[in-house]
């Protein structure tokens, strides 16, 4: 019999508990196993397994800065009998998770289906781990098109890879639901209205969720420049018609002379900053937030979603916009002081927020935590990797004709400018799967990536990431996030052992001539042509795209063999997926061949016959590719719309 003590009536340690025994229980099938809950605590009982927090364990865990926020774990364990403890639930319940995988569970992508829990007898394991993550912020942004399933899928495996938030933007995440629900770019599927309020009950959902694990909540960041000024601010589609009170329009930012929507898209649209008004509504909003909504975190407070739009009247002009930035998030601090509201103010540098502050400063910067938001870098080469650049060389600030960096030396010059502004907490907020797993549809190439630039983060003076993604970037595979978690985890992690670890666990004895196939399929897709840093029309790209179909047939033979072993369920379902990501990978370089001949109309031809077959399996795939987005991130390159015939 495993007896699991579980210490203190915390939720979070609670849920640990059970999720310890629900594993427990599948992994040792013979094994009784049972939760214990003490009124006071017994520590002369040594036959059990204490899960949860208290003083008598906090000499075994490492020092942290600030318990609550940071995820130091403890795990003492011989024979199913010891302690998992962490500096806060959250911690305790990532700590769980990390013994059970020294016991060979694993997480190769989120869902049912993803969760592998070997049988093993825990009475032979001994267990004994002392870790502070290098990196506090290690969670994922909402993005792209959901259901409420998919979302609260990734809410549920973070913990599981030592990721510790999740952040839900805008006041209402509307878009992201209604692509999905409304099946966006699939005429094939039945859509289906969702309403406001159903989105507020999915996003309370979430949020139950997240609590529930006890993980970090980030909140908002879009929304604030249009939404308490009475316009809708839930996405960006610049089709909506906007009915704007001539009073709210003065609040506006005045460019070229006229005070409008730009773009016709809210949320792109700048305000009137040095309005005592504009300052004041603001403010006021973000504060009622925080107060309606206590379990928030971090609450994100940014401006207009687009550069080159700021207010050109005669008060404005007199600072640059990071200056009136500054002045706001005062505002919301000594606002929030005075209300007790302890939720942080993240505050960003983006788009013409690149160029910080001349002239004001942060009266509290223990309040706030600066988000490095790179959003033009390329993804051809990692942060860690960036050479010197020469400050003089950055261009000087010009109202409304700002171009922003696309290397990643010039992004951390910029950055660097920021750090000698405001030297407190900060975490880089990228975009490797948004994009570039489109263009890089093999993912190897951006994945190494990606890890190298989780590994750097201390070495630039930033203290993690929070991914702006879409949820479902699991075809082909995991391996990416699973690296992305453990490079924030531990900066030494090595990629080698984390791949092998990974592939052998997704895929099986195979999975080494996975990753090998993955990575020549990465390299011959030339991520480099889809991002557009290479010559539009190419023979010798072409070329490679014609090679693509050697390198995928002759793999088919491996994925066949695999698919008729007798594989654990979830693992066979790992070869399924790859199965559908070869034929993918087929036709997409079917129709990235014809352009870099030249040949647009027929390059567009292919890519509507690739539509077809994503449309026929957007089912079938949906927990792991997200179609809506890859279409609305590649169809500009194939030069047309799908729907348009």
């Amino acid at each position: 019999m495993i007896k699991i003590a579980r210490i203190s009536y915390d939720p979070v340690i609670a849920y640990a508990a059970e999720e310890l025994q629900r594993c427990l229980r599948e992994m040792d099938r013979e094994t009784e196993v049972l939760i214990l809950t003490y009124p006071t605590y017994r520590w002369e009982l040594e036959d059990v397994l204490w899960v949860g927090m208290d003083d008598a364990l906090k000499e075994f865990l490492p020092n942290v800065k600030d318990a609550h926020l940071d995820d130091a774990i403890a795990i003492e364990v011989k024979g199913a009998k010891g302690f998992i403890t962490g500096a806060n639930p959250r911690a305790v319940l990532i700590a769980v998770y990390r013994y059970l995988r020294e016991l060979g569970a694993d997480w190769i992508r989120p869902g049912q289906d993803g969760e592998l829990l070997p049988a093993c007898r825990p009475e032979n394991y001994m267990v004994s781990v002392r870790e502070v993550p290098s990196c506090r912020h290690r969670g994922v942004c909402i993005e792209g098109s959901n259901s409420l399933q998919m979302v609260c899928d990734m809410i549920d495996w973070l913990p599981k890879v030592g990721m510790n938030a999740y952040f839900n933007q805008f006041l209402v995440p509307a878009t992201f639901y209604e692509r999905w629900y409304g099946h966006l770019y699939n005429p094939e599927l039945r859509g289906e209205k969702i309403s406001g309020a159903d989105v507020e009950g999915i996003r309370d959902t979430t949020v139950f969720e997240m609590k529930r694990r006890g993980l970090l909540y980030h909140a908002v960041g879009h929304g604030w420049t249009c939404e308490p000024f009475g316009i809708a601010g839930r996405g960006w589609d610049p089709d909506g018609e906007y009915d704007i009170p001539e009073e709210v329009r003065q609040k506006l930012a005045c460019v070229n002379g006229k005070r409008e929507l730009h773009g016709n898209i809210p949320l792109d649209t700048n305000l009137c900053y040095s309005n005592p008004e504009v300052q004041e509504k603001m403010s006021d909003a973000v504060v009622e937030y925080c107060e309606a909504k206590p379990e928030i975190d971090y609450v994100h407070v940014w401006l207009a979603d687009n550069t080159n739009n700021h207010c050109e009247c005669e008060n404005c002009i007199q600072k640059r916009p990071a200056d009136w930035y500054i002045d706001i998030l005062n505002l919301i601090d000594e606002k929030m002081t005075a209300k007790g509201l302890p939720a942080k103010i993240v505050f960003l540098m983006y788009c013409d927020l690149y160029w910080p502050p001349e002239k004001e400063t942060l009266r509290n910067p223990d309040r706030f935590v600066l988000m490095f938001a790179p959003i033009t870098r390329t993804y051809s080469k990692s942060l860690g990797d960036a050479g010197e650049f020469d400050p003089e060389k950055l261009p000087p600030y010009v109202r409304n004709h700002c171009e922003l960096p696309r290397s990643v030396e010039e992004n951390l010059a910029w950055l660097k400018l920021w750090q000698r502004f405001f030297n407190g907490d900060s975490f880089d907020y990228d975009y490797h799967y948004m994009w570039d797993l489109f263009r890089d549809i093999a993912h190897m190439q951006m994945n190494r990536v990606l890890f190298d630039d989780m590994k750097a983060m201390k070495k630039l003076g930033l203290n993690g990431m929070i991914s702006c993604q879409n949820q479902r970037v699991w075809l082909p595979s995991g391996f990416g996030m699973t690296a992305m978690a453990a490079a924030l985890w531990d900066e030494n992690a090595d990629y080698d052992q984390v791949a092998d670890t990974y592939f052998r666990a997704a895929f099986g004895p195979d999975g080494a001539l996975v990753r090998g196939y993955l990575e020549d399929l990465s390299q011959k897709m030339t991520p480099a042509y889809f991002r557009g840093e290479t010559e539009d029309v190419s023979p010798e790209i072409a070329g490679r795209y014609r090679e693509v179909p050697k390198i995928t047939g002759k793999f088919a033979a491996v994925i066949r063999n695999n698919l008729e072993k007798d594989l654990p369920e979830n693992v066979e379902k790992s070869w399924e997926y790859l199965e559908l990501h070869r034929q993918l990978s087929e036709l997409l370089a079917e129709a990235a061949e014809a352009r870099a001949r030249g040949e647009r109309q027929e390059a567009e031809k292919r890519f509507i016959k690739l539509c077809r077959y994503l449309q026929a399996h957007e089912m079938e795939m949906a927990a792991v590719f997200d179609y809506c987005l890859f279409y609305s991130t590649m169809h500009h390159f194939f030069d047309g719309s799908f729907f348009a015939h």
